[in-house]
């Protein structure tokens, strides 16, 4: 190295005076930090004080999902949610959590009216709820003090309220004074032509036409519903539709080849149709569709295919639309207790058959008593 490239180097090492103390005060700086890191535990004991509230609902929360069930985990069975044991929740697959918090409930006087108020208890999903509502059975008790309790006695089935008598209408659940109401209305030349028109009758208050509203077989607008009151169509064709094929069943009014088929499907899982309200139970056909062809449609009731109850298989009953597994199960071993069904009103001993469902179902049920 020659001496100009010695002398170059040294440069940019080189230090002042005063560089060189400021270096060896940041060194001592350092060195006092580090030994007052370590050594400041041994001369000091911190106690602070602790508020152990938030970690302990932190554990819980976490234990809770830790132990929240799986879908698949869930082994449900038939169950009233009013009277079930904490034991039992557990045995179905809920967790210790969500089942406590069922029991809460109604230890703090919740009841539960509906399948619906089970989805509504906080810790259970979406779609935990959806497993366990085909198994959940409110008792005839409780579904009565529902319909006590509630600001509303209606019995709502489907009506057109231009055609209902008084018979009808008090069927519905409406007092006297409402029926007269309406049929006072309809003789001094009123016409109801969509659904809204319905609550304009003064003594119907909202309460009663919110739950109306979707039986009254009228469409929610005056685009379809155009038939003028006291005047007969001289221009259809009246089908039967317990015997139509999809070729005449496309001459009603709103109906194409898909709905055809729709209906000869679920006619065939049926048996037949015993009342024409049954088609508004077929996914597509609703009261704005269902008002365009109902005055085109008759049915014969004798061509409905009926069920021996007590000859039947466990399957064929199974795959009426109307019956689920549990309820099966329970006419299956009721007739195991009793042995055969000497009358179809037998059903309404077993308490899974609710009024509704017996007055569904019984159409379609037959005893033979030839056999015994």
């Amino acid at each position: 190295m020659s001496p100009n490239s010695f002398e170059k180097a040294r440069n940019y090492f080189y230090f002042t005076r005063a560089q060189r103390y400021g270096f060896i005060i940041l060194v001592v700086l350092l060195i006092i930090l580090l030994v007052t890191q370590f050594s400041l535990p041994y001369f000091l004991t911190i106690n602070p004080t602790q508020d152990n509230t938030f970690g302990d609902e932190v554990k819980l929360f976490t234990s809770s999902i830790s132990k929240e069930p799986t879908k698949d985990s869930l082994a449900p069975y038939p169950f009233d949610p009013n009277t079930i044991s904490l034991l039992k929740l557990r045995e179905m697959g809920l967790s210790e959590h969500q089942a406590k918090m069922i029991i809460k409930y109604r230890n703090a006087g919740g009841e539960f009216y509906k399948k619906e108020d089970v989805g509504r208890i906080y810790s259970i999903s979406k779609e935990e709820y959806n497993q366990l509502e085909p198994y959940i059975i409110i008792s005839k008790k409780i579904l009565t003090q529902s319909k006590e309790t509630s600001a509303l006695t209606l019995s709502p089935v489907p009506f057109d309220p231009n055609k209902a008598d008084s018979s009808l209408l008090r069927k519905l659940g409406l007092n006297q004074k409402q029926v007269k109401q309406i049929i006072k209305y309809r003789n001094a030349g009123g016409f109801f032509r969509k659904k809204s028109d319905f609550k304009k009758i003064y003594c119907i208050s909202d309460l009663d036409y919110a739950q109306l509203e979707k039986h009254i077989l009228l469409p929610s607008t005056d685009s379809i519903y155009t038939i003028k009151p006291n005047k007969k169509s001289q221009f259809f064709e009246i089908i039967e539709i317990n015997g139509a094929d999809t070729n005449e069943l496309q001459k009603l009014k709103g109906i194409g080849p898909v709905y055809a088929q729709k209906i000869v499907n679920y006619r065939s899982k049926l048996g037949g149709f015993y009342d024409k309200s049954q088609l508004l139970e077929i996914f597509g056909i609703d009261t704005n569709r269902y008002v365009q062809f109902v005055d085109q449609i008759n049915l014969d009731r004798s061509m409905i295919k009926k069920i021996e109850l007590n000859s039947t298989g466990f399957n064929d009953l199974l795959n009426h639309p109307y019956l689920e597994y549990y309820m099966v199960k329970s006419i299956f071993n009721y007739k195991d207790a009793v042995g055969k069904f000497d009358s179809i009103a037998e059903l309404k001993q077993i308490d899974l058959i609710y009024d509704q469902l017996y007055n569904k179902i019984e159409p379609y049920l037959s005893i033979n008593k030839t056999n015994y």
